[in-house]
């Protein structure tokens, strides 16, 4: 029955339930090859909020294996919903990078026990048009809050992330506001929202439009209309396979990092099982496959290594510096100011 942690196979062997992002059933054959007598049965949510409000309705019971992205998993502690990772079947959680290894061991952590699992991983910082905004230009976020930058013309050029989260993050950081990134939460003053704010709505006009998602962009540069675009880094490695002149940038400021955290639910009735499929998750094989198929990097080094697509290779030092994720200590404000600065 799908849906339903630890069931057993038709085949007499155990189901692993996954409540993740598209693209991870790619690989689903090669796990199953893998592990004798498991069988995955993997579903899609829309966004890691959706995962935990489904997770938690169930008590933790309905699926073996959640995987948010990593300001969720602490969320998924506190509600008593995530089983402690098994290191003793987590055989290739040292071949993560040592970013992630900390990552696990801090914003995964809680009472000494690890509780989520770094899989994949992305940045957000701009992409751009080469044709248009030289390659040797000065990478700043300033790109995007500019109307003229290395003597191109970028009015009406721009376009931000269609999402509250990242796009007011970004001009914080062009704002320089990097000590509201420094604790547990996202905290920025009151006459920081407001100049966050105010920033936002002076700049609108200069905007193409907030735009998150490939298909638009690639067309939009297709035809023209963007010289730099923020938004995932994925989303532009994406469109980097379509339009020849599209680069992406390492700004001088610090990038927005994310990953997604895998977490085995304290429901799962077989949690052996589940652990051994994360486990493969970050295998060098099962990895980088995952990762060429998804156009996101692993938060494995063996995996990574396996790589053969030009546009998923980086530098291991290009994470140094990154500010992962958090909640934002005044949610819903933000929200509401996102809104009012669409509605300007």
């Amino acid at each position: 029955m799908a849906g339903l942690s630890g069931c057993m196979g038709g085949g007499g062997g155990t189901t692993v339930s996954i409540l993740t992002w598209s693209g991870y059933d790619a690989v689903n054959d090669q796990i199953e090859e893998s592990l004798d007598g498991v069988e995955l049965d993997v579903s899609v949510a829309d966004g890691s909020a959706n995962m935990f409000s489904t997770v938690n309705a169930g008590g933790g019971e309905q699926y073996d294996v959640v995987i948010p992205n990593n300001e969720y998993v602490p969320r998924f502690i506190d509600a008593d919903l995530a089983a402690p990772v098994d290191m003793d079947v987590v055989t290739n959680f040292d071949a993560l990078y040592p970013t992630f290894q900390s990552a696990a061991e801090g914003q995964f952590a809680d009472g000494g026990d690890v509780y989520g699992l770094p899989v994949q991983f992305g940045w957000y910082a701009y992409g751009y048009d080469s044709s248009v905004l030289p390659e040797d230009h000065d990478h700043s976020y300033d790109v995007l809050f500019s109307e003229e930058y290395a003597g191109a013309d970028l009015t009406g050029g721009i376009t931000l992330y269609d999402g509250y989260y990242k796009t007011i993050m970004a001009t914080a950081l062009a704002l320089g506001y990097t000590d509201a990134f420094e604790g547990d939460t996202v905290s920025f003053t009151d006459e920081q929202l407001t100049t966050i704010e105010e920033t936002l709505i002076d700049f609108k006009p200069n905007l193409l439009g907030f735009v998150h998602d490939e298909e638009t962009l690639t067309q939009d540069y297709q035809n023209g209309n963007i010289v730099a675009s923020f938004a995932n880094r994925s989303t532009h490695v994406g469109i980097m396979n379509d339009v020849e002149s599209v680069e992406f940038s390492q700004p001088a400021e610090e990038e927005l990092t994310w990953f997604e955290g895998a977490v085995v639910t304290s429901g799962s009735s077989n949690k052996e099982a589940a652990f051994r499929v994360l486990n493969e998750y970050i295998s060098p094989e099962t990895g980088a496959a995952l990762s060429e198929n998804r156009n996101i990097m692993n938060a494995s080094q063996d995996a990574m290594d396996n790589i053969e697509a030009e546009a998923l290779q980086i530098e291991p030092g290009v994470l140094d510096g990154m500010i992962p994720f958090k909640p934002a200590e005044r949610d819903e404000a933000w929200i509401e100011m996102f809104e009012r600065v669409k509605n300007a």
